[in-house]
């Protein structure tokens, strides 16, 4: 009896159990299909940095390391800034979704930037770019399923068996059941990372840094920049930070988890954990690799590097349970880019061009088939089995990180206008598929999806100023403030009540002074909640900067 794959059944029957429990509880609408209802610190935590981390991170770091050696260092430091940036983007995200109910960012940019045409670039992008991102999960777990079958089960049933599982998961679970198995999931994923890898190597060296030396003197090239194969170079590190970091924040998969926390403590405390969990999971992926280098150099598949010295060189039960992490990575990642998907197609497709009339169940049920329709068209993408899982991952971020400037310029950049998202994006994804499939060149030695996100900010950013321009008396008009300035200086020194919860780096918040309501920020730049008597100190444009009054003096 293969234990192996014992243990790798018995996973997917808890993967099922945790569907069907999520399912049961499910309120069959689309509001709690796409973000669950409200997630806690914990699972939302987990289910950030689980999606986040793919087949990568045990799939295609260990191969990387294996091929191009210390140059990974400096390529692996992008995993530090997710979490940082899912606090930042993630905090206006979720006023913005709390205020307005978008349960997507194509939602979003719908809105911020009055047009369906956005909107829907928004949508064709990230589904075009997403889908092939489930099928190289798929691509990761097949190689799992042969790994530790011996080879009895082929790369076809491999990726087969994974996709199927997944459609079932995501189908009756919605985001409720992805959480909950990535929460899980990332458990796994930290403790098989981390304590595989190290058994790996204390079993065959007596310290890391044995590993490292025996590594060097195998093959010093490893040792060197940019590596055995030219990899290595300041352009390639430079366009993996990029691309990779800001790109990933554009998946769907991740942004719907910007709308997903309960609230704002758990949306912080969560960025701070997913920080410290992101970076640690890779503490001993370089070791493990070089230690690859001695004990199997001529091993054909880089990318499974980790699976077969865990198989070879530890108890074949923990080996099983380690590699079931594996699978773990690319199922948390996989099952969240398909629900992401079909919620996406659901409420920004479905629900705004083809049936505006449609309620919350019809979209459940759209969502839904959407999960069967693009689990299947993954498959058949898997099934064509690209090459390195490292590469794809570059290829595919770069795809959506053209979406970068127009997403987050609508964010901070009051002035940014519809033909400067529009034209950023359509030349930023021309430039993409141009450099990539058709000239097939990186100009400089930089990676096309860093150029596209380079000419999709510049553009941005003068094609906006343009417009501006262009039509200044109509800007004016649209820009001119809703509350009325006259006699302003007045309130200064007056007190108020605030009406919305006043914060500086969400950029809300409102107050009733003079009998009049204002935006305000706060002066000193704390948060000020709603409810609370403030004291005006000055006007900054049409904004009043306000504390909070030590007791309540004067006249609202």
């Amino acid at each position: 009896m293969n234990i192996g794959m014992v243990i790798l059944a018995a996973y997917v029957v808890v993967l099922l159990g945790i569907a069907f429990y999520a399912w049961k509880r499910d309120q069959k609408n689309i509001k709690d299909f796409a973000t669950g209802g409200g997630l806690g610190i914990f699972v939302l935590t987990l289910t950030f940095s689980a999606t986040y981390h793919s087949s990568y991170a045990f799939m295609g770091a260990g191969g990387f390391v294996f091929k191009n050696g210390v140059g990974w260092w400096v390529n692996g430091l992008w995993t530090v800034l997710p979490g940082v940036l899912f606090w930042i983007w993630g905090r206006r995200f979720w006023y913005l979704g709390k205020r307005y109910n978008y349960c997507s960012v194509a939602d979003y940019a719908s809105d911020v930037y009055e047009s369906h045409t956005v909107g829907i670039l928004v949508t064709a992008i990230t589904m075009v770019f997403t889908i092939p991102y489930v099928a190289m999960q798929a691509i990761g777990c097949s190689y799992i399923f042969t790994t530790m079958s011996g080879g009895t089960l082929s790369y076809t049933v491999g990726a087969s068996v994974f996709m199927v599982v997944m459609i079932i998961l995501v189908w009756m679970g919605g985001m409720k059941g992805v959480a909950i198995t990535d929460a899980a999931q990332g458990v796994f994923m930290w403790v098989g990372l981390v304590f595989g890898s190290l058994w790996v190597v204390l079993k065959n060296f007596p310290s890391v840094a044995d590993a490292f030396a025996a590594a060097y003197a195998e093959c010093p090239a490893l040792f060197t920049l940019p590596g055995p194969q030219g990899v290595c170079t300041m352009q390639d590190w430079l366009s993996r930070w990029i691309v990779i970091t800001f790109g990933m924040m554009m998946f769907p998969h991740i942004t719907l988890r910007f709308f997903a926390g309960k609230n704002l403590r758990v949306l912080k405390w969560s960025a701070v954990f997913s920080s410290i969990y992101l970076t640690s999971i890779y503490i001993f992926t370089p070791a493990v690799s070089m230690a690859g280098r001695v004990l199997m150099p001529d091993l054909a598949v880089a990318d499974t590097i980790l699976p077969e010295l865990l198989l070879k060189y530890t108890p074949v039960v923990f080996a099983s349970l380690i590699i079931a992490g594996a699978l773990a990575a690319s199922m948390s990642t996989g099952d969240s880019q398909l629900h992401a998907v079909s919620t996406l197609i659901s409420t920004d497709v479905y629900k705004k061009y083809i049936n505006k009339d449609a309620d919350d169940v019809k979209q459940y049920r759209v969502a839904r088939a959407c999960v069967l329709i693009f689990g299947v068209i993954s498959i058949v993408f898997a099934l064509t089995k690209p090459a390195m899982i490292s590469d794809f991952l570059t290829l595919a971020n770069g795809g959506v990180g053209s979406l970068v400037p127009a997403i987050i310029g609508g964010l901070y950049w009051k002035r940014a206008t519809k033909a400067g998202a529009i034209t950023s994006i359509v030349v930023g994804e021309a430039i993409m598929v141009l450099f990539t499939f058709v000239l097939k060149i990186t100009p400089l030695g930089f990676s096309a999806g860093l150029w596209a996100m380079a000419v999709s900010l510049v553009l941005f950013v003068a094609v906006s100023v343009v417009a501006l321009l262009a039509t200044k008396p109509l800007v004016k008009k649209y820009l001119r403030p809703r509350i009325q300035a006259t006699n302003a200086d007045r309130c200064v020194g007056r007190t108020g009540v605030v009406l919305e919860d006043i914060d500086n780096l969400a950029a809300t918040g409102q107050v009733r002074v003079c009998g009049s309501v204002w935006s305000a920020r706060s002066t000193d730049g704390a948060p000020i909640a709603a409810g609370t008597t403030v004291v005006v100190d000055r006007i900054e444009g049409v904004k009043l900067m306000v504390r909070p009054a030590k007791a309540p003096v004067g006249k609202v």
